[in-house]
C-alpha cells in the first residue's frame, strides 16, 4: 500500500523514509488529485495546524481523497483524539512516532483497524471502567479463547501495551502478537482498540 505523506514541509521526514522508503510527500490540499489516492494510506502531519478546526477541516479534506487516514500531532490529546476518530479517520498518533511504530500503525489501518495512542486509549477504558464492567470469562466469543489468550485479552482490556503484557505473563512480545492476531480471529475484532472496548463490555461492530 502506498504511503503518502500530507505536509507543507519541504522534505520528508528523516523517520519516515526510515519506516517507508518509497514513501510520497504532497501538499495536504492536493490529495483528492494524486492518482491512487483512494488506495493510499495518507498521513497528515498535523504540526503546523494551531486550531482544531483547521486540523478538522485538514482532515475532511484528506478523508475526502482515501477512507484511510492518519493524523499526526505534537502532542495528542484524548479529546482531540476522539474528535478526529469521530470524522472517520483511522489513526492518531504522535508526530515524532518511530519508524518501527509507525510501520505498527500503517499494519492495522491498512487490515482495516483503528489506531490511537497508548495512553488515550487507557484514559477511555478507565471511564468504561466506571460504568461497565469486564467481560466474564464465558462471554460472546471470550469463550472461545485458551487461558493465555484471555490473559492477553483481559490485559489489553486494562490497556496494558504488548511489553507490557509479555513482561506481566513472562512471554516474548512475538508470542504476545501471535495470541493477539488469533484473539482478534476468535472475537472478530480488528484491532486492539475494538479488543479493548469488547473486554469492557462496550458493544462494537467488528463485522463492519
Amino acid at each position: 500500500m502506498d504511503q503518502l505523506f500530507l505536509s507543507d514541509g519541504n522534505t520528508l521526514a528523516a523517520r519516515w523514509q526510515e519506516a517507508f522508503p518509497h514513501a510520497r510527500l504532497i501538499e495536504p490540499g492536493a490529495a483528492a488529485g494524486i492518482a491512487g489516492a483512494a488506495d493510499a494510506l495518507l498521513w497528515l502531519d498535523g504540526g503546523r495546524i494551531r486550531d482544531r478546526g483547521g486540523l478538522e477541516r485538514a482532515a475532511r479534506q484528506a478523508l475526502e481523497a482515501s477512507p484511510r487516514v492518519i493524523v499526526m500531532r505534537p502532542a495528542p490529546s484524548e479529546s482531540e483524539a476522539f474528535a478526529l476518530l469521530s470524522l472517520g479517520v483511522s489513526g492518531y498518533c504522535h508526530l515524532a512516532a518511530s519508524p518501527a511504530q509507525l510501520r505498527e500503525i500503517a499494519g492495522v489501518v491498512a487490515d482495516g483497524g483503528i489506531w490511537m495512542p497508548p495512553e488515550l486509549l487507557r484514559r477511555l477504558l478507565g471511564l468504561s471502567r466506571r460504568v461497565v464492567s469486564p467481560a466474564p470469562r464465558d462471554a460472546a466469543g471470550v469463550e472461545s479463547l485458551t487461558e493465555k489468550e484471555f490473559a492477553v485479552a483481559s490485559l489489553v482490556g486494562g490497556g496494558a501495551s504488548n511489553r507490557e503484557i509479555a513482561e506481566r505473563l513472562a512471554m516474548s512480545e512475538r508470542t504476545v502478537k501471535s495470541h493477539l492476531s488469533s484473539i482478534f480471529r476468535k472475537m472478530d475484532v480488528r484491532d486492539r482498540v475494538q479488543l479493548a472496548l469488547a473486554m469492557n463490555d462496550i458493544p462494537v461492530d467488528g463485522g463492519a
